[in-house]
C-alpha cells in the first residue's frame, strides 16, 4: 500500500470532501454539505420511524446533540484518513526521526494524528524536502477544522436556546389556537393579540434564517409540546388567520399587526419548504370550528373559518410537525 501515488490522489479527494462539507455546512448560511445532508437526514428518518411506532419523544430529544457530535467526528475522520493516505503515497513521506527508516502504516497514522492536532511530538518527520510542506498544511487544516467545529457547536447551543424561548413565548399565549384567541380577544377587537406579536416577529424572522444557516437545528427535538417550535408556530398561524379573516370590528392598526405577523410566519414556512420539508400532497384535516365562531368579535360561520384556513402553507406546516415527531391533531388540542 505504501508508495502508490493513486493512494495520494484518493487522500486529496477525502481532504477536499471533508473541508468542503464542513465549510458548506457551517459558513454557507443556506444549505448543508452533501455528507452532512445525507448523514443527518438518514439517521433522523430511521429514528423518526421508530418513534412513530413507539411514541418515544425522549429518543428524538437526544438525536440533535449526538448528530452534532457525530457530524464533527465524521469531518475529522475524513480529514485524518485523507492525510494518512496522502502520507502513505510515498515511501519517504514519513520516516523515523532517529533512524531515518520509513514509517509503517500504523506509524504514519500516528504521525498524521499528532500533526492534525498540532501536537508535533517530533519522533517522525518528513523524509525529503519535497514532503516538508505537507505536514504544515495538515496542521493548518487540523487547526482550521477544530476552530470551525467549536464555533459551530457554540452557535448551535445558542440557537437551540432561542428556539425554545420562542416556543415558550407562543405557548404562554395559549395551548391551542382557540386558547390564544380567547386570551387575547380584547372584547372582540383582538388588540392584545396584535400587541403580543410585536416582540415575537423579530425572533421568528431570525429563527427562519438560523434554520437556513444551521440545518441541524431542525433535528433538535424537545419532548415537551410546550417547547415544540413546530406546534407553537402552527397554533399561532391558525389563530392569526382566523382573527384577521373573521373579525370586522378590528381596527386598522391591529389588522396591520396581524397581517405582518402572518407574513413573518409565512416567510418562515417558505424557508422550510426550500431547505428541509417536503410539503404534504394533501391538505391536513381542519377540525370543527364551531367553538371558534362563538368567540367575541368573530362573525364568520364555522364553514367560512374552515375555508379561510385552506391555504398551501398548511401542507408545509403539517409536514413540519410530522417530521418533528408530532401529530397534526396536537395543534388543535391542549395538553390537558
Amino acid at each position: 500500500m505504501i508508495g502508490h501515488p493513486w493512494i495520494g490522489v484518493l487522500g486529496i479527494l477525502l481532504i477536499a470532501l471533508a473541508n468542503y462539507d464542513a465549510v458548506k455546512t457551517t459558513l454557507s448560511a443556506s444549505h448543508s454539505g452533501p455528507v452532512t445532508n445525507r448523514l443527518i437526514s438518514q439517521v433522523w428518518a430511521l429514528l423518526l420511524a421508530i418513534h412513530q411506532r413507539k411514541q418515544c419523544h425522549r429518543l428524538l430529544s437526544g438525536v440533535g446533540p449526538w448528530l452534532t457530535v457525530g457530524l464533527i467526528v465524521v469531518w475529522l475522520i475524513l480529514a485524518l484518513t485523507g492525510w494518512w493516505l496522502l502520507f502513505c503515497s510515498a515511501t519517504d513521506a514519513v520516516v523515523n526521526a532517529t533512524t531515518k527508516v520509513p514509517a509503517n502504516l500504523i506509524e504514519r497514522l500516528y504521525y498524521t494524528g499528532y500533526t492534525l492536532t498540532t501536537l508535533g511530538y517530533g519522533d517522525y518527520v518528513p523524509g525529503s524536502d519535497s514532503w516538508r510542506m505537507a505536514p504544515t498544511l495538515a496542521a493548518a487544516n487540523g487547526f482550521f477544522l477544530f476552530t470551525l467545529t467549536i464555533t459551530y457547536m457554540l452557535s448551535i447551543v445558542s440557537n437551540v436556546t432561542e428556539k425554545r424561548h420562542v416556543a415558550l413565548s407562543i405557548h404562554a399565549l395559549g395551548e391551542s389556537p382557540y386558547h390564544i384567541l380567547h386570551a387575547t380577544h380584547g372584547n372582540g377587537r383582538y388588540t392584545g393579540l396584535g400587541q403580543q406579536l410585536q416582540p415575537l416577529q423579530q425572533s421568528i424572522s431570525k429563527l427562519g434564517q438560523q434554520h437556513l444557516a444551521y440545518p441541524i437545528l431542525h433535528y433538535y427535538h424537545d419532548p415537551s409540546s410546550q417547547k415544540s417550535l413546530p406546534l407553537a408556530l402552527a397554533r399561532l398561524y391558525q389563530a392569526l388567520v382566523i382573527a384577521r379573516a373573521a373579525c370586522p370590528d378590528m381596527d386598522n392598526v391591529t389588522k396591520q399587526q396581524l397581517t405582518t405577523g402572518i407574513t413573518t410566519l409565512e416567510n418562515f414556512i417558505a424557508t422550510l419548504g426550500n431547505a428541509f420539508i417536503t410539503p404534504f400532497t394533501t391538505m391536513p384535516d381542519i377540525p370543527s370550528l364551531e367553538a371558534y365562531s362563538r368567540l367575541p368579535g368573530i362573525t364568520a360561520s364555522s364553514h367560512a373559518l374552515h375555508h379561510c384556513l385552506i391555504v398551501d402553507q398548511q401542507r408545509v406546516l403539517a409536514a413540519y410537525i410530522h417530521k418533528d415527531g408530532w401529530q397534526w391533531q396536537s395543534v388543535w388540542q391542549t395538553d390537558s
